[in-house]
Parts: structure tokens; sequence; C-alpha cells
């Protein structure tokens, strides 16, 4: 994933179709086994930075929210900053294709129990 952009296809929660989309942004050439590399989700005209990391051979992702500055508070972070980090957690990869993917989980922050999945496909 490094260097891409991915358009989301589709975020379901629990069965019911997110709002959220727009495109993710895999940061350049990053040695995974120096540093963990991030992603930039831009949707209308917000966006939230996360790290990310395939764990287990491949078969698992890992999305974590990263806050992008220290001294904000609430008000000055926008939905999309809240709704990643309630999203993060460790996922399932349930497809891993060059151009496309879909990851699943019943473990996020906010939504423990409940399945979220994200499909995503390589913008070209």
């Amino acid at each position: 994933m490094k260097k891409e952009k991915w358009q989301i296809v589709d975020i379901f929660i629990d069965g019911t179709k997110s709002q959220f989309g727009g495109t993710w942004s895999v940061s350049p050439d990053v040695n995974i086994y120096d540093s963990v590399p991030n992603v930039t989700w831009n949707w209308d005209n917000q966006d939230a930075i996360f790290n990310w990391q395939f764990q287990d051979k491949g078969k698992s992702f890992q999305l974590s929210y990263q806050q992008q500055c220290l001294e904000c508070e609430g008000i000055d972070l926008d939905s999309l900053d809240y709704f990643t980090y309630n999203i993060s957690g460790k996922y399932k990869v349930e497809k891993h294709g060059l151009n496309k993917m879909i990851f699943s989980s019943s473990n996020t922050l906010l939504y423990s129990g409940k399945k979220v999945e994200i499909k995503i496909e390589k913008v070209k």
C-alpha cells in the first residue's frame, strides 16, 4: 500500500452503511521495520490521520487513529477524526488484492461486538 491512494467503497457498521467515504492516501515509502506507516483520510473537506499495519502474516490489519495536534480540544476536531478514532482496532483481512481490499472487525473502540466492514479500491 506504499504511496497509493485508495477509494472508500463502503463502510458498514452492524449492517448499516456509514455516511463516511473519501480516499486514503498512504504515506510514501516507509520502512515497516523502522516505523509504522500512516494514512491521511480525506472526505468532505475533512481529514484524519491513522497508523496502519498488516499483522499476523497479512491476515489482520491494525488501524489506529492519530490525533493531529496535541493541543487540540474537542471543538477543533471534525466528525471524521471522531469516526476514525471510533473504528480504530484490529481487523481481519477478508480480501487482500492489488486493487481491492476488505477488512472486518467486531472489536473496534466504539463498536465492540458489532461488525465493522471496510471496503476499499485502489485509485488508478
